[in-house]
């Protein structure tokens, strides 16, 4: 039997990880870090950041989010929503440049019946695809394979974020 190793998903998946009421906000926590690399910040703009997803969908995938705690893309500013457009087209170009996908999603989930997790602070996923990067593992098995270092493909697309 084949193993996959991705130690960095057992409190997610085993629901060991603290009950929201008890934890801060993991997005705030990256916002006010001053350890980026710790957080896998890879750019940090005026009202936004990027960072690497830990939990991701594919090799790759960042989350978009505002500086400001807020639920809702309504509850920005207008120079904060453009800057997040702004800073999604720049994600993009990124992740072509380095990761060369087929393809790439980018979305927002508002609120539970919509499938956020982190309801409480608004992100934007942008996950990079690649024809024929589905399988039957997540429908049969409920596991999502990855393969690629998120250390490695961090340094990566955080270099082409520091290179205009």
């Amino acid at each position: 039997m084949n193993k996959l190793y991705a130690p960095w998903r057992e409190g997610y998946i085993t629901d060991d990880m603290p009950k929201k009421k008890n934890r801060s906000c993991v997005f705030c926590d990256a916002v006010s870090s001053f350890y980026d690399e710790r957080h896998f910040v890879l750019k940090r703009y005026e009202h936004t950041l990027v960072l690497l997803n830990i939990y991701p969908y594919n090799a790759g995938h960042l989350m978009i989010i505002p500086q400001k705690h807020v639920a809702d893309i309504t509850d920005l500013s207008k120079v904060e929503r453009n800057e997040l457009i702004y800073v999604l087209g720049e994600s993009m170009h990124v992740l072509r440049k380095v990761l060369k996908p087929d393809g790439i999603n980018s979305g927002i989930n508002s609120g539970t019946a919509a499938g956020a997790s982190i309801i409480e602070h608004l992100h934007v996923h942008v996950v990079p695809r690649w024809a024929g990067d589905t399988n039957f593992m997540p429908v049969i098995a409920q596991t999502k394979h990855i393969s690629f270092d998120l250390t490695r493909i961090y340094r990566e697309i955080k270099k082409a974020f520091d290179c205009p």
